[in-house]
């Protein structure tokens, strides 16, 4: 799929490796793999402009998925699509870095991470859940968490943490369209961003 949409956009395999920041032998390796890094596959989506997380959530054989476990699983896959399809064009629009991360599931010290983060501004994301609940830091005294929420009623947590000196937003990832992202965003960016403290490792490069 990938190399058919690069022969279709008429590029040269030089120019593809470029854009995707990876040597021209390896492009002919993606185009002959079964499986791809997760974070590889995300800069070629944004280089192609085509949603490839969208094509894996609407057919799971692809990943090699004979069905998905749960409906739990299918909806949280629908939720990573639509917002990989529509969050850096939000992101854009108002005026914000569109860079996305993805986070490992386990942290040096055991605790699950939040999944996705836009490291610019230490705002994470969470499949399916709140991070508070995933890491059941409620009961943790390095942390203390406090809960906003918008008028359209989502929920965002503003969590600071003892570790590094730092205060993250979280919010929980799930369904959302387009304007229900921008909405989260627009709250974030008008209300909650000005608590953001990004840990003391960040300030040395």
């Amino acid at each position: 799929m990938i190399e058919n949409e690069v022969r279709k956009n008429d590029w040269s395999i030089t120019y593809f490796a470029d854009a995707i920041n990876c040597g021209r032998n390896n492009v002919y390796n993606i185009f002959k793999r079964n499986n791809l890094d997760i974070q590889l596959l995300l800069r070629i989506s944004k280089v192609l402009k085509h949603n490839y997380f969208k094509d894996l959530a609407d057919n799971p054989d692809l990943a090699g998925f004979c069905a998905l476990e749960s409906e739990k699983d299918k909806t949280d896959s629908d939720a990573v699509a639509q917002f990989f399809q529509v969050m850096p064009g939000v992101l854009t629009k108002l005026g914000m870095n569109n860079s996305i991360n993805f986070n490992k599931d386990i942290s040096t010290d055991g605790n699950p991470l939040p999944d996705m983060i836009l490291p610019d501004y230490l705002v994470c994301f969470t499949i399916g859940e709140r991070w508070v609940d995933k890491a059941h830091v409620d009961s943790d005294p390095l942390f203390k968490v406090r809960t906003m929420e918008s008028q359209d009623g989502f929920l965002v947590d503003i969590i600071d943490s003892a570790y590094g000196n730092s205060t993250m937003i979280d919010v929980k990832l799930d369904y959302k369209t387009e304007e229900e992202w921008e909405a989260v965003m627009r709250f974030l960016k008008d209300n909650c961003l000005k608590y953001v403290k990004l840990p003391k490792r960040i300030y040395y490069k």
